[in-house]
């Protein structure tokens, strides 16, 4: 099936060139993506690497909260460009098995970047390819691929 399929019909909404997913496009995704990582639903090692990835997300969420409560403390900052540090590290070893995360290590990377020149609305800003925007992606994506549904 092609992403083409998949974007098509009333799967989306056009909003001035930008496109949302509507509600029956994410359940075709869901669909899609059952049955093309059926297999990773139960590779251990997927498994393995999600749990590792939410512990990681647990220390996200937390450092950027400690950060947004803290009028942008430099320690507070830097916790939260170690998280996503350590999850582009993390990512890396999945590389093989999803290779289309690359474009999240390169995203988190750049967002990074734009921190440390001072740029802080690269932290949460939710018009921006922020680390916040990104991460929060990232996690959709990864639940799509293993087939779980986010926590209320």
């Amino acid at each position: 099936m092609s992403a083409f399929l998949l974007i098509s019909g009333n799967m989306t909404m056009d909003l001035d060139g930008r496109y949302l997913v509507t509600s029956d496009g994410t359940a075709r995704v869901h669909q899609y993506y059952g049955q093309l990582y059926a297999a990773l639903r139960e590779d251990p090692m997927v498994l393995a690497w999600y749990e590792r990835f939410e512990t990681l997300n647990e220390q996200f969420i937390k450092a950027v909260s400690d950060w947004q409560k803290s009028d942008n403390d430099e320690k507070a900052l830097s916790k939260i460009v170690k998280v996503v540090e350590r999850l582009v590290k993390a990512t890396r070893d999945m590389l093989p098995t999803l290779p289309r995360y690359e474009n999240y290590i390169r995203r988190f990377t750049e967002g990074v970047g734009l921190i440390d020149q001072g740029k802080l609305d690269y932290v949460c800003g939710p018009t921006l390819d922020s680390v916040h925007t990104v991460w929060f992606e990232f996690h959709e994506d990864i639940l799509s691929v293993i087939g779980r549904p986010r926590d209320v």
